[in-house]
């Protein structure tokens, strides 16, 4: 267990509502506020009350079904970062059928979370903060040219002048097809209109160098929408050269495709009609910890993530009886890494009879582009300063819970609160101290939101929370309560201990049909009211 990087917990069943801290691995004490200390100890000792209940509810689910319970939670580590798990609660029985324990295993899920955010609005968040994601455009890999709707060059990244041979300034304001050869500028002029009707697919064209060498290239084109409506596109140009010629070489000779193979930096595989692996290249062991060896003779595409199957089937399939190449993102398995995410670009070999002979597959490790990208997904729907989600997540997971509860004619609750006069605390200790206040304060809301319920900051010192289930004016007043009980205590920032108040205001749906942004406006005008009267007010 102390090799598992995922946390895990052995709980004691005393009785059925009764448990104890048994045993958990390092990887708990690492992650989590619990130590050494908090073995032999029940949870009401160790948490909050709402925590150690909650707790309590899943284990005794767990113990009542005789079943493994599986739920979704959030934590802050010992560090207040904010993380997403996903909990297993497996219960343990003895010779005479009782349940004598607990397991549970909790794996860290931030990723994948983040990863199911929606991603519609992120080309605006690139413009809006076009300094902050510079570094992805300007480092990727391929070449990427920015047009307009004409299709003339507007911009391009360092790998695009790199590959054109050109100064940026030689080639902006000029039409990209003026430097595609001549023999393919129909298609390329085809591919663009067809672009700018909404309809992107891969293309293979010959661009023309400063130079005058010839590349053959694969192109596409990606929209630029900042506000929903296109006003050019990005033009992403890999260069294929090097892959062509390793086909190239392998139908001249297989000994000269070795050669080729044995000394290129990405993966290269070969697989025949019935998707068995017949060459792998060295590299492999040195970018994926396996040697070819041992992979040849597995099953078809052992080394990918069962999820990514059926994708790639399907495009190896469909590439042999097109000829068509493609280009796909998925998940390789790395020997001490696990699932690493891989571009994979793969070309169908044919005989002198166009007899399907074999594919060639390149494949390579994009994990550190796909690391950028969870981070742009981050950027564009958390707040940096609390890790709490931002305005813009927060209506959304809003909207999309109004939509559930219309259904079910349930009502919702929004909140609205500040802190009291946090100028004064800028202007009197500083930004910084005010900085830390704000983190401590969306900590503390944090650990008072459970279940489908959610806080977000909304820019200041200003947060909301959105009651999913508000079932009464009651239950929603117990939430509220929390939270100034929670915020009661000192803030201890910096050396220095200030005591804060809080203002709050609260708005629910009821049965009339209302918009989030409105419930808001509603909670909004509540707390400034509240500031006045000194107490919770509901509207």
């Amino acid at each position: 267990m102390e090799g598992i990087k995922e946390m895990v917990f052995v709980i004691k069943v005393i009785e059925q509502d009764s448990f104890i801290y048994e045993f958990f691995n390092t990887a708990v004490m690492e992650k989590t506020s619990l130590t050494s200390l908090s073995i032999g100890r029940t949870f009401h000792e160790v948490h909050s009350s709402k925590l150690a209940s909650f707790l309590q509810e899943k284990y005794r689910g767990a113990v009542q079904s005789r079943q493994c319970v599986v739920y979704e939670d959030s934590f802050y580590s010992a560090g207040k970062q904010l993380f997403y798990s996903k909990t297993h609660l497996t219960p343990l029985f003895d010779e005479t059928g009782k349940c004598t324990h607990v397991v549970s295993l909790v794996k860290d899920v931030t990723g994948e979370k983040a990863t199911e955010l929606k991603n519609n609005g992120i080309r605006e968040r690139l413009e809006e903060n076009s300094a902050r994601y510079r570094a992805l455009y300007e480092s990727n890999a391929a070449a990427i040219f920015t047009v307009d709707l004409k299709g003339d060059i507007t911009g391009g990244n360092p790998t695009a002048r790199q590959l054109s041979g050109y100064l940026m300034k030689e080639i902006v304001g000029r039409n990209f097809v003026d430097f595609v050869f001549s023999e393919d500028r129909l298609l390329a002029e085809q591919h663009f209109l067809a672009a700018v009707e909404g309809k992107f697919k891969d293309a293979r064209l010959n661009f023309t160098s400063k130079s005058s060498e010839i590349m053959g290239c694969l192109i596409k084109f990606i929209p630029i929408s900042p506000k929903g409506k296109i006003t050019g596109f990005y033009m992403v140009v890999k260069d294929m050269t090097e892959l062509d010629k390793v086909a190239s070489l392998y139908e001249a000779g297989e000994k000269n495709f070795q050669i080729i193979a044995e000394n290129v930096h990405d993966v290269i595989v070969l697989m025949d009609h019935q998707k068995a692996y017949l060459y792998l290249s060295p590299s492999i062991e040195s970018i994926y910890g396996y040697q070819a060896s041992h992979i040849i003779g597995q099953k078809p595409f052992y080394n990918v993530h069962p999820e990514d199957v059926p994708a790639i089937t399907l495009a190896f399939d469909e590439a042999a009886k097109s000829g068509a190449t493609y280009l796909l993102q998925l998940r390789l398995l790395h020997k001490d890494r696990g699932w690493v995410w891989s571009e994979l670009n793969g070309t169908p070999v044919y005989d002198e009879k166009k007899r399907f002979k074999h594919m060639v597959m390149v494949a390579r490790d994009i994990s550190l582009q796909k690391e950028y990208e969870n981070q742009l997904m981050h950027f564009a729907y958390f707040d940096s300063l609390t890790e709490l989600p931002n305005r813009r997540y927060f209506q959304e997971y809003a909207a999309e819970q109004m939509e559930i509860h219309d259904k079910t004619q349930k009502s919702l609750a929004v909140m609205i609160l500040d802190i009291d006069d946090f100028k004064e605390i800028n202007d009197q200790w500083g930004h910084e101290i005010g900085d830390a206040v704000i983190q401590e304060f969306g900590y503390r809301l944090s650990t008072c939101i459970h279940r489908a319920n959610m806080a977000a900051r909304l820019g200041g010192d200003e947060f909301v929370v959105l009651v999913a289930n508000a079932e009464g004016q009651e239950q929603v007043a117990n939430v509220a309560a929390s939270i100034y009980q929670t915020m009661e205590k000192p803030f201890n920032v910096k050396d220095l201990s200030l005591q804060v108040s809080i203002s709050m205001g609260i708005a629910f749906s009821l049965d009339e049909k209302i918009t989030i942004s409105a419930m808001m406006k509603r909670a909004d005008m509540a707390m400034y009211k509240a500031k006045t009267r000194k107490k919770i007010h509901f509207k």
